[in-house]
């Protein structure tokens, strides 16, 4: 087949009659990858910064300088005498003054004079009580009404006197502004702040300019703290007292170690305080039929190596820090009936890791505090999770509900003995309960735990899990990591995953008399592509490159072996028409050629000016190159067209017409209508098969 042959081969006679479309699909699969690209980013954009376009935000361009000139530095107020300016100041000035104080005579001038207080000291070397009208007479209190009265000076009550404000119906408003604040300081002495059940006392910060609470910490407000005394009250309500710290954050109970100190709240209320209870070194603490409310840091602070804290059907809501803490080898916290909600750190934090790993200066104890009880308690909705337990001996959860976004409850290692029992544990997000590090003497039985991915997680821990109803959306009902070993009996797993346990890092289980038979198979990573619904769009964004990579290399492979037969059969025909050329060469010229054997009948001239060919039967074999199709009647002839070439190999060669279409690689069906069309013409008529 000549150049001109293969360039009058139109994709139309080849049989490609699908050009256009394989064209428009490429368009279309190159259109589909843009938009699918396109919305995946846009999608996330819009997820992560509430709009699909952050990049044509415009940053509004201030009129004034953004960075300044840093300000000279000044004295500070311990420097130059003036009234301290951060909150840190200020608590350093309390501290100063309550020293102060304590060094002076009860009817020293400087009292009033330099420091604008008011102290209470046992009359004659006996106990003592004042009460409201006392504080009036000495001018530590005014009388604004019949029931409102204005603290506008600071009390200290010393050792051997017991302050008792047992004024039902009255509120007591302590003096805070800008200004200056008030506080009343049990230092040694006992307070006391009680109402009635039909006339409650209240209890607030004042501040006179603004007619209301003072409620900007950031410059001081007023509080109420006991040092190495008692403080009660009873049918109370508190409300915006306290700023930056422990001791002056609003209640506030701490002893010195030499002397106890405590506190009993009994169906007080307490809003908007910056500790609601502070308790430190304390001893004694009870808390019952109490409600502690929007609290600027935790609700109920236990630290410093206190111990016996009970709570008692009360209710920590919405607080800006844990709900409840207990720290630094403080122990034995019992919570009974208690609600803790809303919080912005954990619902329940207790932290009762020793203080030292070895020798230290302190000389404090290598070993983890212990002691905590919750029981037919409420944990909920709160930012970091439920109950968090760090290195604390003998903790029990028992016939609690905790439901939580995050992890519901997490233990953390060392420590000994663990009991949860009757308890109903969930979380929407993460893991209902979560043990982990070294772990001893724990159980968890009898309980309902839900969580999204994983219902029970040990790593490292020793366990006995036995007759608990664990479930999951999508995951594992228990897994096991890092050595972690448990006996599990008696359990119902449901939920979807690949296993109901899962074990990794050396874990071990027994298992006996668990019920499966609620858990449906999911493969891990579909489960975990669900977790991650991005992940199928970006999957479908690249299959589809994919599969036009597959289909491009299956064309090319195709090519290929389309060359390679080409290039055979051109190769074939040159090595024939080489060896026709050097057979009659070698001819010897003397030697007369054969006569030729005339075939029986001629053929009619197919051409004009054509000489008769003589007639063949059908091939019997297919051919199978164009240099089949040169020997024989077709031998050295030369044609205009492809149409010409493949109606000739079929009336004079004699090749079916299905051969003769697969070899031209052009529709059966159209070499026959050439051939019909080629017949139908006369003999003799100077016709041709164009």
């Amino acid at each position: 087949m000549s150049a001109d042959d293969e360039a009058a081969l139109t994709a139309r006679e080849r049989g490609d009659t699908h050009v256009a479309l394989r064209g428009i699909g490429r368009i279309v699969m190159l259109v589909a990858v843009v938009v699918l690209v396109a919305g995946v980013v846009l999608t996330g954009n819009f997820v992560h910064t509430g709009t699909f376009l952050p990049w044509l935000r415009t940053a509004t361009a201030s009129t004034t300088a953004v960075v300044g000139e840093a300000p000279t530095p000044s004295a500070s107020a311990e420097d130059d005498g003036a009234t301290p300016q951060t909150p840190a100041e200020r608590v350093a000035a309390e501290d100063e003054r309550l020293s102060a104080v304590a060094a002076l005579g009860g009817t020293d001038p400087a009292l009033i004079e330099k420091w604008n207080t008011v102290v209470l000291g046992a009359k004659g070397g006996q106990a003592t009580i004042y009460v409201l009208g006392d504080l009036v007479a000495l001018g530590a209190v005014r009388q604004d009404d019949d029931t409102t009265f204005t603290l506008v000076r600071n009390v200290v009550v010393r050792a051997g006197v017991e302050l008792d404000l047992i004024v039902p119906g009255v509120t007591l408003r302590m003096a805070s502004s800008p200004a200056g604040t008030t506080s009343i300081v049990g230092w040694g002495g006992h307070l006391q702040f009680a109402g009635t059940e039909g006339e409650r006392m209240a209890i607030t910060s004042w501040d006179d300019d603004r007619g209301g609470p003072d409620v900007d910490e950031s410059d001081g407000r007023a509080y109420i703290r006991v040092r190495d005394g008692i403080m009660l009250t009873s049918f109370a309500d508190f409300a915006s007292l306290g700023y930056w710290s422990g001791r002056t954050g609003g209640l506030a109970v701490t002893g010195s170690g030499t002397v106890d100190a405590g506190v009993r709240l009994q169906d007080t209320t307490i809003t908007g305080l910056h500790y609601g209870l502070f308790a430190s070194e304390s001893t004694g603490v009870g808390v019952f039929d109490t409600t502690i409310t929007g609290s600027t840091l935790t609700g109920v602070e236990l630290t410093n190596g206190g111990h016996d804290y009970v709570l008692q059907r009360s209710i920590v809501r919405d607080s800006g820090g844990d709900g409840i803490s207990l720290s630094r080898q403080s122990k034995d916290l019992s919570l009974t009936e208690t609600t803790v909600e809303g919080s912005a750190g954990w619902g329940i934090r207790v932290d009762g890791s020793a203080l030292a790993a070895g020798p230290t200066s302190g000389g404090y104890g290598l070993d983890p505090s212990s002691g905590f009880t919750l029981t037919e308690s409420r944990v909920q909705n709160n930012r970091d999770g439920g109950v968090r337990v760090i290195s604390n001996d003998t903790t029990e959860i028992t016939r609690t509900t905790i439901d939580e976004v995050r992890t519901a409850v997490l233990i953390e290692g060392p420590s000994r003995g663990l009991t949860v029992a009757n308890a109903d544990l969930s979380s929407s997000e993460l893991r209902a309960l979560d043990i982990t590090g070294r772990i001893t003497d724990a159980t968890v039985s009898g309980s309902r735990l839900v969580g999204r991915r994983i219902a029970l997680e040990l790593a490292g821990a020793a366990v006995i899990v036995k007759d608990n109803d664990l479930t999951v959306t999508s995951g594992y009902a228990v897994e096991l990591a890092d050595g972690a070993r448990a006996d599990l009996t008696g359990n119902v797993f449901r939920g979807v995953g690949q296993d109901a346990v899962a074990m990794w890092s050396g874990a071990r289980t027994m298992q006996a008399d668990n019920d499966d038979s609620h858990w449906s198979f999911q493969w891990a990573w579909v489960g975990w592509m669900n977790e991650h619904p991005m992940m199928w769009m970006w999957a479908l964004v690249l299959l589809i490159p994919a599969i036009g990579v597959t289909l491009l290399w299956r064309r090319a492979r195709e090519h290929r072996r389309l060359r390679r037969l080409l290039r055979e059969a051109l190769l074939r025909e040159g090595q024939e028409r080489v060896a026709a050329y050097g057979g009659s060469a070698a001819q010897d010229p003397a030697t007369p050629s054969p006569t030729p054997v005339p075939p029986p009948a001629s053929a009619p001239p197919l051409f004009a000016g054509e000489r008769a060919r003589p007639a063949r039967e059908a091939r019997a074999d297919r051919p199978r190159s164009f240099a089949d199709l040169r020997t024989g009647p077709l031998e050295g002839r030369t044609f205009a067209s492809l149409r010409e070439f493949a109606v000739a190999a079929v009336v004079e060669g004699g090749s079916s017409v299905g051969s003769i279409a697969r070899l031209f690689r052009i529709p059966q069906w159209r070499l026959q209508k050439w051939v019909d069309e080629a017949a139908s013409m006369p003999a003799g008529s100077g016709r041709t098969y164009t």
